[in-house]
């Protein structure tokens, strides 16, 4: 992607409520309602498909129902990275959804078969694959982490200016003690593209709904540094950024996805997605 610049500044912000210290979660116009329920942890699941997988469509519709039972606190990312032969194109898969983040993220994490996922990216170390799990597991991993302390609260805005550039804000607020330093990411994905799909009965879906596409990244893969430890409640943290919007994505279908991690362990503390105006 065409990064153009990304640039941060501390702003000194006044909460609405002096008493809280949580920012509230649900949508209200580009950013997060910051005046009705508290905002609690969520989950992103970094599925990683090919549209010649054939079991893969069994993990996007685990994605689709675990956001019926948990709404938006569900943030599902479908990554097409993996062996040549369930992502490359040809005639029947014209369509070439892989990039080259998501790529660079699937050779870091290390898979070699497909579907497969990772949630917050909890269990990750440098040896071993305890962060991998296959989607039946994701409801069981998906519920233990949403009910996982909520440590960093997050506020985003994202639009389009001029057609082309994409200006995106983003907020954190500490809800408890942050003793390592955080990083940012912000990406953009699109839902509703209807592009053809092998299917688990070995037959071609030339009318297959994608949902939750990784379209580009707005950061470089791993971000940008976010704050920097010791970080305490009441603190509050700002960065905003500057990229590339292509007008072959349809608006109402993308949002931009934001998550804040721990760059130590990439254990992701905290995911938001909002529509992008």
């Amino acid at each position: 992607m065409r990064k153009l610049f990304a640039f941060s500044t501390l702003l000194s912000l006044l909460f609405l409520c002096s008493q809280c210290d949580v920012i509230d979660q649900p949508f209200k116009g580009g950013s997060i309602d910051t005046t009705s329920t508290q905002q609690q942890r969520n989950v992103l699941i970094e599925d990683f498909t090919g549209h010649r997988c054939k079991n893969c469509p069994k993990a996007s519709k685990a994605i689709e129902a675990l956001v019926d039972a948990y709404g938006s606190r569900i943030i599902g990312l479908a990554i097409h990275a993996g062996p040549g032969n369930f992502t490359n194109t040809n005639a029947d898969y014209p369509a070439d959804f892989t990039t080259p983040e998501g790529k660079a993220i699937q050779n870091f994490f290390g898979t070699n078969f497909l579907p497969v996922g990772m949630i917050n990216r909890e269990n990750w170390t440098a040896a071993g694959n305890g962060h991998w799990s296959g989607y039946t597991n994701w409801p069981t991993l998906s519920s233990e982490a949403i009910d996982s302390t909520l440590r960093i609260a997050l506020e985003a805005s994202a639009s389009v200016v001029n057609d082309t550039v994409l200006e995106i804000t983003t907020e954190g607020f500490p809800q408890t003690p942050l003793l390592h330093d955080l990083s940012i990411v912000v990406l953009i994905k699109e839902s509703a593209i209807v592009s053809p799909q092998l299917m688990p009965d070995d037959t071609r879906d030339s009318s297959y709904v994608h949902m939750n596409v990784l379209r580009d990244f707005v950061t470089d893969t791993w971000g940008t540094g976010f704050g920097t430890s010791p970080m305490v409640p009441g603190d509050e943290l700002s960065k905003s950024f500057i990229g590339y919007w292509n007008t072959s994505w349809i608006k109402a279908n993308a949002a931009a996805v934001v998550y804040v991690y721990n760059p130590t362990n990439y254990r992701i503390l905290q995911v938001i997605e909002v529509p992008i105006n």
